[in-house]
């Protein structure tokens, strides 16, 4: 048992998860490796919550890359604080750094902020016990957004610049419009759990698809991509959409991350 549990949903096999290998590198060793590979990531993350030692959880993806000093300063800060979002950096300079992942950086200096990302996010159990866990019903996509929405009713979520990790964003533009596309399918989900109207949604989407400043950016290939995005944004949305009957049975209730499961086990 260590004074750190770190979740990580994968279904790639542990000797190829990057995360695992970055941190060995690591000074700090007072921490324990769960990886679950339930399906969908949010079940995954919540078994890895239950099968977890400690009280303060570190969630990263397979192939995020704490830098050094990373764990040891997750523990100290999951000391005072009940959840923190860290400074996520794509570790290529292409045009995703450049223009597409300004939403993982709050700056320089520490702040509290209003949501987080699975790739670089610590909560404390305790705030698990008052929300609940993450929304099983959602799988990937606005997860973490919903979560952090139930988190900051309750807590805050601080922000720490030297919790740095090296996660790459899109490697391809189509990789990336793939991924607008499953993101947006969630969007009707998400909107729904936030009392959003059918009807408000569709002027959601509507409204977005024929907004101009939805296809344009500084550079000639930005813009290709942006509007390559928004297409891609709004066919997400459309289908999420035409799928949502069910949502109004089911809205997500949110599991007791305390119950015993018998699936996910953790792993040293």
């Amino acid at each position: 048992m260590g004074s750190v549990s770190v979740v990580i949903a994968t279904l790639k096999p542990r000797d190829e998860i990057e995360a695992i290998e970055c941190l060995k590198e690591h000074a700090f060793d007072d921490f324990e490796v769960i990886v679950c590979d339930e399906s969908p990531v949010t079940r995954a993350r919540n078994e890895g919550i239950r099968q977890a030692s400690t009280d303060k959880i570190v969630f990263l993806d397979d192939d995020s890359r704490p830098r050094p000093g990373y764990l040891q300063k997750a523990d100290e800060l999951l000391e005072t604080e009940a959840a923190y979002a860290g400074r996520t950096i794509h570790p290529v300079d292409d045009v995703f750094a450049r223009h597409f992942t300004t939403h993982y950086d709050w700056g320089d200096d520490p702040c509290y902020v209003n949501h987080f990302w699975g790739c670089n996010m610590g909560v404390h159990r305790d705030v698990f016990k008052t929300v609940g866990g993450w929304d099983e019903q959602m799988g990937w996509g606005h997860e973490e957004k919903e979560l952090a929405r139930r988190v900051r009713a309750e807590f805050d979520i601080r922000y720490d610049p030297e919790l740095v990790v090296d996660h790459p964003y899109a490697s391809s533009i189509t990789e990336y419009w793939k991924k607008q596309y499953k993101l947006e399918t969630k969007s009707p989900y998400y909107w729904s759990k936030c009392n959003i109207s059918r009807a408000e949604q569709l002027k959601n989407i509507f409204c977005g698809a024929l907004d101009p400043l939805n296809y344009v950016r500084i550079t000639p290939v930005a813009t290709v991509i942006e509007a390559g995005s928004t297409i891609a944004k709004t066919a997400g949305r459309i289908r999420g959409f035409l799928n949502h009957a069910h949502y109004e049975e089911d809205k997500g209730e949110v599991p007791n991350i305390d119950r015993p499961s018998e699936s996910a086990e953790p792993t040293d």
